[in-house]
């Protein structure tokens, strides 16, 4: 494809979805039917999500993906267009439809996910070659784990040609090597996310106290090459760890009436690269994004429920004033 300057940029490369989704009051168990809840439809898609929340924080977006060639392929990509997110180099995939999340949602905002991947699980090293120059003239580069490893390995690859920031959210989690974690930058897992990349990597027992089981396993998830690695905690805020600095900085979360935590990750990461586009550092990148998500969590959707820069702005400034290096 033919490569446009964009000047500053986020680049996000990922996934994009149809969300539908139940709100009830609680989640089924296993063989177990729920009713009473109600229904919609929504985008969504990690790669999608991100795109949205870098977007509506400030940052020119452009975004990789591919989608079938049916309704939903159509709409997500008119959607994302209007959001001003430059869709140019979204690929449509004639074989297979696109990617759809079936998506329940608590009456406290927790949630249960199934995807259909489709035509996300279809994005190729050579469509990534094609976007070469994209790539290596980023600012920021976000890529999330819901299409193939092989196309991921193409994209940092490429990215490590340029000079862009690269960050991964390694989620939903696969097994990456070391050889492809030494070309990124900075990760952002959750807490589980974490831990199972830890074992994934053959990297050791952990201890058993909270603290110390998130500093260990950082400390040894970055002696593959990654400098920085901040992990999300949910309401618990999140916590940045600085490898070459040997350093960790505590960031708390907003206290928020969540109703619905579905693309709060999302939001996060999207805000996060954005804000560093745009020439914060790590720290109040991460302060920007843990406003942005406490806005998020109290909204219905993913792509609906991202914020907008001034009211993130105006979250960041209380958040500003808690200080850094609580208590987890």
């Amino acid at each position: 494809m033919k490569y446009e300057n964009y000047g500053n940029y986020v680049l996000v490369i990922g996934s994009s979805n149809i969300d539908l989704t139940i709100y009830t009051k609680k989640l089924p168990t296993p063989g177990e039917t729920v009713t009473g809840g109600k229904f919609r439809q929504n985008l969504g898609g990690k790669g999608a999500n991100q795109s949205v929340a870098s977007m509506r924080s400030g940052s020119k977006t452009v975004f990789i993906a591919k989608v079938g060639t049916d309704t939903y392929g159509e709409q997500m990509i008119s959607q994302l267009a209007k959001e001003g997110i430059i869709t140019n180099y979204m690929y449509h995939d004639i074989a297979e439809y696109s990617g759809i999340a079936f998506i329940m949602v608590d009456e406290k905002g927790e949630n249960m996910i199934s995807v259909a991947p489709g035509a996300n699980s279809r994005l190729t090293p050579q469509e990534i070659r094609n976007c070469s120059d994209l790539i290596k003239n980023a600012t920021s580069i976000v890529v999330q784990m819901e299409i193939p490893v092989n196309t991921i390995i193409e994209i940092f690859d490429i990215a490590s040609q340029g000079s862009a920031i690269k960050i991964l959210n390694p989620a939903p989690l696969k097994y990456l090597s070391p050889d492809i974690l030494k070309n990124v930058d900075i990760i952002v897992p959750n807490k589980g996310e974490l831990y199972g990349l830890h074992s994934l990597l053959n990297l050791g027992d952990l201890p058993l106290d909270l603290n110390e089981k998130l500093k260990q396993a950082s400390r040894d998830i970055s002696k593959t090459g990654i400098n920085i690695i901040i992990t999300t905690l949910g309401s618990k805020g999140s916590m940045i760890f600085q490898a070459d600095k040997d350093k960790f900085i505590y960031v708390p979360a907003l206290a928020v009436n969540a109703i619905d935590t579905v693309g709060a990750g999302d939001c996060f990461i999207g805000v996060f690269a954005s804000m560093l586009n745009q020439g914060e550092g790590i720290i109040n990148a991460v302060k920007y994004a843990s406003a942005a998500a406490s806005i998020a969590v109290t909204r219905e959707g993913a792509q609906e429920s991202m914020p907008f820069k001034e009211e993130i702005s105006a979250k960041y400034k209380i958040l500003e004033k808690l200080g850094l290096n609580g208590e987890l």
